[in-house]
């Protein structure tokens, strides 16, 4: 059973279990090619520093003498950026002219583009090898790293937490960004929370691509990236093309050794981490052209009124200055890659109330059921249109699909984290988040 065999039986079937008896079956038959691909394929901090990859086209029947063993030597050259640009390519082109057609196309090709196209998540693999490997250890060795960095709590689920001294520092209204730099490799990857790679701030990462030669281990910096306003930044955070991200500079709030955060923990302390940060700020400044900064802390105690005095006016005075509200931190917590409550966030809910004018059908499995409710309406002076189906049960759903008549027109009260300008639409404004709609009467136009 070779790695060609495994992919296409996975690609003929959607069924979950039955991809599972596949790769299980897999391993027993003593593939471990198939593994190795998928943790290549599959592992975000893996990257090969390129977009295209030749393709070949017709086969004629040449048995390749293109081995795997060839291609971890190629990847690992990739990798290592020891191949970049034309070098690179023609390597890429000359692997492929002497590969078997179905090697190439199916499984080094995809392995390259960092997309095998069966049908599987990252989860299940390793979901697969976890089993394997009561029974064979060396199946942890092809376990996939999954991206995670650490999340905070919300405060008001930790009151316990609320005490002994603690930094707090302002809550940035923006999209998380990491930057990992790699001495290794001599990379600069920026991966977002969910370990998606995206290359559309090119100023920044190359000023980052300066401070390598200056930083004795690799690292991985954690911040938020911001623009004049929330909507534009999503704009070019998203963007494929004509991408503008002159506006954008970079908060920083953490550093982690990149060997750290690999394995999932730092254990140097959060306030030795942001001291780091600060000893390494004027070297940002100067590579990035002041585009990066280090988020300012401030230190209380808790178990004072002093310092809960000073947390309450620090909270009222980032709210009024527009930011999205303050972070919590324990001073003498690791850093872990996950959600902790060594982080916790307090942050305002506005509600709206707002008119049903509309129902969408969903999709995947909302199709031919209510997959959001159309909303419009004015509050607080804004004409506000959005659509809402995040804190639908599936019971309310289905009732909604059965009945549409009979909320149209109904008042329902939405939560959000705030209004926003709609950037389609001169007068019209949305709302960022919203959820958890609950209706305000039982017919149409009725608030109670």
């Amino acid at each position: 059973m070779n790695a060609i065999d495994i992919i296409k039986r996975l690609q003929e079937t959607s069924s979950r279990n039955e991809k599972e008896e596949i790769l299980n079956e897999a391993w027993h038959s003593g593939n471990r090619d198939f593994f190795m691909g998928a943790k290549l394929a599959y592992d975000p901090m893996i990257t090969f520093g390129i977009a295209k990859i030749a393709e070949l086209v017709e086969n004629d029947g040449q048995i390749g003498i293109f081995s795997f063993t060839d291609f971890l030597e190629l990847v690992g050259k990739l990798k290592r950026r020891e191949l970049t640009g034309n070098a690179a390519r023609d390597a890429i082109n000359n692997s492929a002219l002497n590969s078997d057609f179905e090697e190439w196309n199916l499984f080094f090709r995809r392995i390259l583009l960092k997309d095998l196209r069966i049908g599987l998540e990252e989860k299940t693999i390793n979901k697969v090898l976890k089993t394997i490997s009561k029974t064979d250890a060396s199946a942890k060795d092809y376990m996939i790293q999954i991206f995670s960095c650490q999340l905070a709590e919300p405060a008001k689920n930790n009151p316990k937490k609320m005490k002994n001294e603690k930094i707090i520092q302002i809550k940035l209204d923006g999209v998380r960004l990491l930057t990992v730099l790699n001495k290794e490799n001599n990379t600069v990857i920026q991966y977002t929370r969910n370990g998606i790679v995206n290359n559309n701030f090119t100023e920044l990462t190359n000023g980052f691509q300066k401070l390598l030669k200056d930083i004795p281990v690799s690292i991985v910096l954690d911040g938020e990236v911001l623009s004049k306003n929330f909507q534009e930044l999503m704009t070019q955070v998203n963007r494929k093309e004509n991408v503008d991200t002159s506006d954008a500079h970079l908060a920083l709030f953490d550093i982690i050794p990149l060997n750290d955060f690999e394995a999932g923990i730092c254990k140097i302390c959060q306030k030795d981490r942001i001291k780091s940060l600060i000893e390494l700020a004027p070297y940002l400044q100067e590579y990035t052209n002041s585009k990066v900064y280090i988020v300012p802390s401030m230190t209380i105690n808790l178990d004072t009124p002093e310092g809960k005095e000073a947390m309450r006016k620090f909270n009222i005075e980032t709210l009024a200055a527009g930011y999205e509200g303050i972070m919590i931190k324990d001073p003498l917590a690791p850093y872990e890659t996950k959600r902790t409550a060594s982080w916790l966030k307090i942050k305002p809910i506005i509600t709206v109330d707002l008119e049903i004018v509309g129902v969408e059908e969903g999709t995947g499995k909302y199709v031919g059921n209510c997959g959001a409710l159309v909303l419009e309406g004015e509050d607080s002076g804004y004409k506000i249109r959005t659509n809402v189906g995040s804190g639908l049960t599936d019971e309310q759903r289905a009732d909604i699909w059965a009945n549409q008549q009979n909320v149209l027109g109904r008042i329902v009260e939405v939560e959000a984290d705030a209004i926003t300008k709609d950037r389609k639409e001169d007068e019209w404004y949305s709302l960022r988040f919203p959820r958890n709609p609950k209706f305000r009467g039982t017919v149409p136009g009725e608030k109670l």
